[in-house]
This record gives C-alpha cells, sequence and structure tokens, in this order.
C-alpha cells in the first residue's frame, strides 16, 4: 500500500505530522488563552483591551519565530475562529478580518526571518503588513469593518494597538533571545 501512495517518490507524503499537530495543539491552546486572559482584567465598560492589546497576534507570531510556516499559517487561519466558537468574540465578520490579518502577519514574519534573519523589530513591519492585507480586504468589503473606510479603520486600529505593538516587539526580542533559531532543543 505505501507504494501506491507515494506514487514512486520513495515514501508516503504527509500533511499532518505528530510533530506538526503538537504545535498546532500548543499554539491554538496559546491563541485561545491570550485573548481570554486579557478579557478577564477588570476595566471600564467601555474599554477593550484586546484592540489594545492584541492577544491574538501573539501565538501566530510565537509559530512564526520559532516553528515552521505551515504551523503559523494553520494558527493564523484557526486561532479567530476558535476564538468565535469557543467565546463568541470576535465576532464573524471581525473573525474574517483578523485571519487575513493573522495569516499576513504571520507569512511576512517568516519572509522576514528568512530575509533579513532573528531580529527584534520583526513583529512591527509584520504587523504593519498584516494590517495592510486586513485594509485591503476592507477596502473590497467595508461590510467587514462596520461600513467605515478602509484606511480610516487600519489607522484607527494601528493608533489603537500601539501597546501591542510593543507587547508583540518584547515577544519577539524575548522569543529569539530565549530560543535562538537554529540553537538545539534542551
Amino acid at each position: 500500500m505505501p507504494e501506491l501512495l507515494s506514487a514512486g517518490t520513495g515514501r508516503t507524503a504527509r500533511f499532518m505530522t505528530v510533530s506538526l499537530a503538537r504545535e498546532v495543539g500548543i499554539l491554538l491552546a496559546l491563541s485561545v488563552l491570550f485573548p481570554f486572559m486579557i478579557h478577564i482584567i477588570p476595566v471600564p465598560e467601555d474599554s477593550q483591551l484586546g484592540p489594545r492589546l492584541l492577544p491574538m497576534f501573539y501565538a501566530p507570531l510565537l509559530a512564526a519565530l520559532l516553528g515552521r510556516l505551515r504551523t503559523a499559517a494553520v494558527v493564523a487561519l484557526l486561532a479567530p475562529w476558535l476564538n468565535w466558537a469557543l467565546t463568541g468574540h470576535p465576532t464573524p465578520p471581525t473573525a474574517v478580518v483578523t485571519m487575513v490579518e493573522l495569516a499576513a502577519f504571520a507569512l511576512v514574519v517568516r519572509v522576514l526571518l528568512a530575509g533579513v534573519g532573528p531580529r527584534w523589530y520583526l513583529a512591527a513591519p509584520a504587523y504593519f503588513a498584516g494590517m495592510a492585507a486586513a485594509a485591503l480586504v476592507a477596502g473590497f468589503f467595508p461590510g467587514l469593518v462596520g461600513g467605515r473606510p478602509a484606511l480610516t479603520w487600519a489607522v484607527r486600529s494601528i493608533a489603537t494597538g500601539e501597546p501591542g505593538i510593543v507587547i508583540l516587539l518584547l515577544i519577539n526580542w524575548l522569543a529569539l533571545r530565549c530560543y535562538p533559531p537554529g540553537a538545539a532543543p534542551a
């Protein structure tokens, strides 16, 4: 039977290995845990810490810095929907925008990591690229951002998320400092 599956390649192609499943499982759990922890912090009712601290980006950032591109993509695409299924947040239109934003973010982190190497600042340009991708989608589908102009929405989101960008840079720096790419696992 393996001969039929390999079609002459000499080995069977597998989409999900045990290692990849473990990485994805841990990072998806973190992608739910980080926003949940942020949202249980008591704040006035009109304040929202999620858009300020950007907890949805933490696990995809870790996946992109420490894992493989496949892991980062799976986490980025599933995290908003898993959070929506378990907590009701973000709303489905926001989950679509967040999914695009996270996917572009993770991809740009991986591209920058390959291009310029491990640097403490990779999360910032990746966040801006993710926001640009989300703004492009919002430009075509303004209903995803409440009918607001996409550029206005994006600039407002970036301004609101400034503390989160600083946190992403801190996570970026810590992850690369504690687990440099290419280091032998402990």
